[in-house]
């Protein structure tokens, strides 16, 4: 089975976590890490646990698992003697971003990209996932009989995880107060709207001192993956640099 490969370039002593959105890999913040790196900051970006590889792996894994790995992340980094930790969440990962601030005091600042505290539909989730597996299958050169037959055997999924992953982001949008670190946030301007509304609703809740928002008109969902990725990555160094 082939896997992605975890990202880890290393550099001074202040380290950038980067973590990606759900179904997706560590490469979704390649460009971004490289970035990074060349202004100077280790970066670490993992494939979350079930993420980088098959749709099987993904099936397999569970909201408790990547909440686990994401702190695993940390230690990892915390273990490299990093004592200054930024770490950068894409969707999932900004969610995950926002717990870690409240666990870890190494943690000095957050940047949220995109990511949902408020309540989807499971079955925007669900599509998510089918999304992932067909395009999975057809880079490996499955044949419309064999995607067919794929998605016959594995959909729907049950419901369970899914409800599962949205009470995490619930409740995580709960501890949105707690927050004190220096906060940047990215929503695009063509993102659906519990996307934007999200964003909003942290930058209110949240109890830094220093928030910088900032809205891409030309992206969508996946900013650092979008034509404006250039501009999200010097806009995410100089807010590190201050």
């Amino acid at each position: 089975m082939q896997f992605v490969e975890n990202i880890y370039l290393q550099g001074s002593e202040k380290a950038v976590l980067l973590l990606h959105s759900f179904t997706s890999n560590a490469e979704e913040m390649l460009f971004l890490a490289n970035a990074l790196h060349k202004a100077g900051y280790t970066c670490y970006a993992p494939n979350l646990a079930g993420h980088g590889a098959s749709p099987e792996h993904l099936f397999a894994s569970s909201i408790e698992q990547v909440w686990e790995h994401s702190k695993k992340a940390v230690q990892f980094l915390i273990g490299e003697k990093h004592e200054t930790i930024y770490v950068v969440g894409q969707s999932l990962g900004g969610v995950l971003s926002i717990r870690l601030a409240n666990e870890f005091t190494q943690i000095k600042a957050l940047c949220i990209i995109s990511s949902p505290v408020i309540e989807r539909p499971v079955e925007g989730l669900e599509n998510r996932v089918a999304f992932f597996s067909k395009r999975y299958l057809q880079n490996r050169g499955s044949t419309e009989h064999e995607l067919q037959a794929f998605l016959n055997d594995h959909f729907p999924r049950p419901a369970e995880k899914f409800i599962a992953l949205q009470q995490f982001i619930v409740q995580t949008g709960n501890e949105v107060h707690m927050i004190r670190q220096p906060l940047f946030l990215a929503k695009g301007a063509l993102d659906e709207p519990v996307f934007q509304q999200s964003i909003d609703i942290i930058e209110e809740a949240a109890d830094s001192k220093i928030i910088v928002k900032k809205q891409y008109e030309n992206s969508g969902h996946l900013i650092t993956l979008g034509k404006e990725r250039q501009m999200l990555s010097e806009d995410i160094i100089n807010f590190l640099g201050k």
